[in-house]
């Protein structure tokens, strides 16, 4: 294992490994800016000691890059370790405890859910429509800020309103708060497990004493009275402590079925609609797009991916995938091109599904399968797969397996839990569907 052999030759290739995953995790001008020409010294207690370019580096690399960093490293090399920058000539003592002040990091504590640490601040794109958000979530985790709190993103599905919620999280986790990550499935999900083992005062405790509380698809719990008066006290009681709070829905509090206390709670801090790019806000993010996926696009390709009135950052960067597979496949042409972002544009502007039955409809014209075999017993792939899909949706919906049972068939509980586990990644993996499925 590295960290037993710490051998100089390769301890250095494992940092330049480390350093290629960097390049597709962060921007270009930070990763030029901070981490090109760092260089590993040597493995200390599960510690990878980095030597910094500058002096004036090491306090913002542990800070701000340390999450980042840590990932690369267990993606490129298999295992877990802490990472210190440190300066040139300045040398660090084996254990953590007698690291010097600068470079010590913030003692570590609980992550309730999980962060995803390609998500930050670095990489999130400023724009008119996002600034107020991106700026209220960046006050709660900059010293010397005085925030508001709670902080609450609205607007439609594809908007960055995740990557925002788990750039603060992951900051947050970065200076040793304790933090709350979740969606709002998850929070319901870990809440009834709790009420069913009779653990509920364990799950307060854990949620209750973070520094951050963040919530993603507020509008999953709307109609949900117990788990939002749990939401509740959960707020009330971190607030009331000095955490800070933020959320994310695809409608305004006040549009969903929330208890009056707790949308008149979440809208005393700051509540801030995500709007889509617009003109050149689009170019720089087609731009910044296409170099973190490695390629150099033609500028006729990002005129025309510009030109499209994407309405949301979603299906933006669905078109520079597009062209970006087509110029891998040597097949980028205009032609080609124009197929592609007819196609999303089409599929974004069809109607939105209301009804369960639109919604088994729309997914059965998604597979080009009949809606009554999507329901029936019809055995082809296209036809499991848009069920499993359909299962996944209605969940998702908040429908029980018994009702969604009754619709499929009367199929039984089992058979839909196993529907539903197996449309879940299929759902994930067709973004443009789910968001025409929302609602």
């Amino acid at each position: 294992m590295l960290s037993r052999k710490n051998d100089a030759r390769e301890l250095a290739f494992a940092w330049q490994a480390v350093l290629g995953r960097l390049q597709l995790e962060v921007t270009r001008h930070n990763f030029e800016t901070w981490l090109r020409g760092t260089r590993a010294l040597r493995i200390e207690n599960e510690t990878i000691i980095v030597q910094a370019r500058r002096a004036g580096d090491c306090e913002w690399l542990n800070e701000r890059l340390s999450l980042v960093v840590r990932r690369a490293v267990v993606e490129a090399v298999g295992e877990d370790f802490d990472v210190v920058f440190v300066a040139a000539g300045v040398d660090v003592p084996g254990t953590a405890a007698d690291r010097p002040a600068a470079h010590a990091q913030a003692p570590a504590r609980s992550i309730v859910g999980s962060i995803n640490c390609a998500f930050t601040f670095e990489r999130y794109l400023p724009a008119e429509g996002n600034r107020l958000a991106l700026q209220c979530c960046a006050a709660l985790v900059e010293e010397g800020e005085a925030p508001i709190s709670p902080v609450v993103i609205f607007g439609p599905p594809g908007m960055g309103k995740s990557h925002l919620l788990h750039a603060v999280a992951g900051r947050a986790a970065g200076t040793g708060q304790g933090v709350v990550c979740l969606n709002a499935e998850e929070f319901t999900n870990r809440y009834m497990a709790a009420v069913r083992n009779n653990t509920v005062p364990e799950f307060q405790a854990a949620v209750r004493g973070a520094g951050l509380f963040v919530i993603d698809d507020l509008h999953y719990l709307a109609g949900k009275k117990g788990t939002l008066d749990e939401l509740l006290h959960t707020i009330d009681t971190i607030m009331t402590a000095g955490g800070h709070v933020v959320v994310a829905s695809e409608r305004h509090p006040f549009d969903l079925d929330l208890p009056e206390r707790l949308a008149s709670r979440l809208s005393a801090g700051i509540v801030t609609r995500i709007e889509p790019f617009v003109g050149d806000e689009r170019r720089t993010f087609v731009e910044a797009q296409s170099r973190c996926l490695r390629a150099a696009l033609p500028g006729w390709a990002i005129e025309r991916i510009t030109g499209v009135e994407a309405p949301s950052v979603r299906v933006l960067q669905g078109a520079v995938n597009a062209a970006v597979a087509l110029q891998k496949a040597g097949q980028l042409d205009a032609g080609r091109l124009d197929a592609a972002l007819a196609c999303i544009c089409v599929s974004e502007a069809a109607p939105p599904v209301v009804s369960d039955d639109d919604l088994i409809a729309a997914i059965a014209r998604h597979y080009a399968v009949g809606a009554d075999n999507v329901a029936g017993r019809a055995s082809g792939r296209a036809e499991r797969d848009a069920r499993a899909v359909a299962v996944a949706a209605l969940k998702l919906r908040g429908r029980s397996l018994r009702q969604i049972g009754a619709m499929l068939d009367g199929r039984n509980a089992a058979t839909i839990k196993d529907l539903a586990d197996r449309g879940a990644p299929l759902l994930e993996a067709c973004p443009e569907l789910k968001a025409r499925l929302a609602g």
